[in-house]
């Protein structure tokens, strides 16, 4: 697979903020495997936290959020990174807002699995709206193998279709 450079990347993002990314609801469905971390400013990748976002099997989990039937543009969504038998699991809500568009989520629940056998699973508390955690999705690509977007802190990531 043949994924875009950083240079390709900061040309879908300036074209992102002023027409739009295109990235439409549907197209973001499914489970995207972290690939590359740059952090904001930087033209290296991090690639201390790429290596280990990739040695913990780090992943985005977006699902139509079939609890909220008024709503279409509403993800379930998950965070998870695994390490053995080992799983940390993120999971909560999230929703497109605004053209480029953005992804504001919030995690609402957080577990840890050993194999299948869960043994901590804890609610989170839900924070303002305002102060929700973001990524902006500046591109996907056409065949969907690929996925970029800036956090709400700067870094740039990308993320890959898992199959």
């Amino acid at each position: 697979m043949d994924l875009p450079s950083l240079a390709k990347l900061t040309e879908f993002e300036k074209r992102a903020r002023v027409e739009g990314s295109g990235i439409e609801f549907d197209s973001l469905l499914g489970i995207w495997k972290f690939n590359t971390l740059w952090k904001q400013g930087s033209d290296k990748e991090d690639s201390i936290s790429s290596t280990l976002l990739q040695v913990f099997s780090a992943s985005l989990e977006l699902k139509k959020d079939t609890q909220n039937q008024e709503e279409d543009d509403k993800f379930s969504i998950a965070n998870s990174i695994q390490f053995g038998l080992l799983t940390l699991r993120f999971s909560g809500s999230a929703n497109l807002e605004r053209k480029q568009p953005l992804l504001p989520f919030s995690f609402d629940c957080i577990e840890i699995k050993i194999a299948s056998l869960t043994i901590l699973k804890r609610s989170l508390p839900t924070p303002d709206l305002k102060k929700r955690p973001f990524f902006a999705l500046i591109a996907i690509d056409s065949n969907g193998q690929w996925l970029t977007a800036r956090g709400k802190g700067g870094g740039l990531a990308l993320w890959v279709k898992d199959k």
